[in-house]
């Protein structure tokens, strides 16, 4: 029987790397090591190696993510006999890239992110069997437009809703109240629900630049006046339902006046933003002066997708709006 073809793009991270000889773990090991450390990889699917790059994932920057995108879009258009395509990656940034191809790639077909939070080194890592399940996810004919993916921990979740929420526990990666996607049960892909489907917008020739400030008490307005400096757009990360220190309005609608979009996201992980409070910096506030709300959508996804969409040209009307709907496709 012939096997269904498989692409690995390695990009780095823990599940690419051991420990030196001074005991610091270290980038170390390769696409094809990872493929050949578990034998029933090559026994189960036919694969194809790209190493785009082995560094940890903090060190991903928004152009690396588009050179991703550009590297999935080719890999698909060049080989429609390609099933998905599974790409490795660390876990300190996982999310945003993830994140980042979701809104870029139209195709279809799975793209599933995987990795590990003990290195290649430990006698325990997660590494091997979070890369297997990626390989079962890629091979179901299910897995289709479902969007880009993460499999970790024997779970399967949607690119725009999960967050990392532990340093070093294998279970950091959860979706919060809306929860998986499927899981993998006895080497069995199960599906609990399909994702909400993330606007597709494209792989942008150019990308925006978009600052975040994190909110605290006492913040001094000062602060919004440095971030500003070359800046196309502002995410401001807000207490609760999106709600400030009320010295930074006046600040706020400056900003808004010169045309640079403020978009108001919540240091809570979970839950949506509303302009619901009428208090002095309260979120009707920040509505009145002209800030926008990003309904459930994370800070950090919130600055790259108005990364790629200000980097299109998108009119502000009409970006405003697909924020105020989390960035989904309700058509």
């Amino acid at each position: 029987m012939k096997k269904e073809k498989v692409l690995l793009i390695a990009t780095g991270g823990t599940i690419a790397m051991r420990k030196n000889k001074a005991g610091k773990v270290v980038p170390a090991v390769g696409g094809l090591e990872l493929v050949e450390s578990l034998p029933d990889l090559s026994q189960e699917a036919d694969w194809e190696i790209c190493d785009f790059s082995n560094v940890a994932s903090c060190n991903i920057q928004p152009l690396h993510m588009r050179s991703l995108a550009h590297k999935v879009e080719q890999h698909f258009f060049l080989d429609p006999s390609l099933k998905g395509i599974i790409i490795t990656h660390g876990t300190d940034t996982l999310e945003e890239t993830a994140y980042f191809l979701d809104v870029a790639i139209k195709d279809p077909r799975p793209v599933i992110f995987t990795a590990s939070q003990r290195d290649a080194s430990e006698s325990d890592s997660d590494g091997p069997r979070n890369l297997h399940n990626a390989m079962r996810i890629a091979l179901d004919p299910r897995a289709l437009q479902r969007g880009i993916v993460i499999a970790l921990n024997e779970e399967i979740h949607a690119a725009r809703d999960v967050r990392k929420l532990h340093t070093s526990h294998v279970d950091a990666f959860d979706s919060g109240d809306i929860g998986a996607l499927g899981s993998i049960d006895t080497g069995q892909v199960i599906w609990h629900r399909k994702p909400e489907p993330s606007l597709k917008l494209g792989v942008p020739k150019s990308l925006a630049n978009v600052a975040i400030c994190k909110a605290f008490t006492g913040m001094s307005p000062e602060i919004l006046k440095i971030a500003q400096q070359n800046t196309d757009a502002m995410v401001i990360e807000a207490f609760g339902r999106g709600n400030l220190p009320p010295q930074l309005i006046p600040e706020i609608a400056k900003l808004v006046t010169n045309g640079i979009p403020v978009v108001i996201t919540s240091r809570c992980l979970f839950g949506r933003t509303a302009p619901i409070y009428g208090y002095p910096g309260g979120g009707a506030d920040l509505e009145r002066v002209g800030a926008w709300f990003s309904a459930d959508l994370s800070t950090e996804k919130v600055r790259l997708f108005l990364s790629i969409a200000l980097g299109q040209g998108i009119d502000k009307k009409e970006l405003r709006q697909m924020l105020a709907n989390g960035a989904v496709d309700i058509s």
